[in-house]
């Protein structure tokens, strides 16, 4: 982030804030704690990788910044987003995520559509955005007709149409190789300065980490900032 998008950072609401975050599964002795204690803050255009092993918590975390989940515990708002993620948070799971039955750019247009876009506007965000990472050629394509590596850009795609204020991404890259994970990581960074969106990308890859400017890490289910 450049020195004038910090000062203007610094002058605006916060994204999202943590105080004392926990979520834990099941209750008594065999409840599992995923997230405990987590206190954070993520500003308006920061840029973040959270790194840490399996099973650290990193996922659950992503899911309750983006408002997929609930806490059992503290507190977590949305200041900047006046409360309301839905809409405003894009995510990009680490799994396939597109619907077999619907065309690429029909994935890329449903989120819009659900939350209210006229079917036109959205198919033609959903175009533009395909259009502006290269993708234009594959509107028409079948998921089951994409690669994995053209499959995670078109989610990427799918966020880009939204606009949303903050892109969050759960292991973009765990099964493409090195190239192509290069080109999706990418991709994120340049969506998100082209959005002046806040970006959170979870990884186990350390030259993924290091195209971040911030890294945090997780371990048991503790965030360290």
């Amino acid at each position: 982030m450049t020195t004038e998008a910090k000062d203007r950072a610094a002058g605006m609401a916060a994204l999202v804030t943590c105080q004392g975050l926990a979520r834990s599964y099941g209750k008594g002795a065999n409840a599992l704690v995923a997230v405990h204690s987590v206190t954070c803050e993520l500003r308006p255009g920061q840029q973040v990788a959270i790194t840490g092993p399996s099973g650290s918590g990193k996922t659950t975390l992503l899911h309750l910044l983006a408002g997929l989940d609930r806490p059992t515990a503290g507190r977590i708002a949305w200041p900047a987003l006046d409360d309301r993620p839905r809409g405003r948070v894009g995510v990009v799971f680490q799994g396939p995520s597109l619907l077999p039955p619907l065309n690429v750019a029909e994935n890329v247009a449903l989120p819009l559509i659900i939350a209210g876009v006229e079917d036109a506007e959205a198919k033609e965000r959903a175009l533009i955005a395909l259009a502006t990472i290269g993708l234009a050629g594959l509107a028409g394509s079948l998921p089951e007709e994409l690669s994995g590596g053209q499959a995670q850009r078109v989610a990427v795609a799918r966020v880009l149409a939204a606009e949303p204020r903050l892109i969050i991404a759960d292991e973009p890259t765990a099964q493409l190789d090195s190239d192509l994970a290069r080109r999706v990581v990418d991709l994120l960074v340049g969506v998100a300065s082209r959005l002046e969106a806040a970006l959170v990308v979870a990884t186990h890859d350390p030259l993924v980490a290091a195209r971040l400017p911030a890294t945090w890490t997780m371990s048991d289910g503790a965030l360290t900032c």
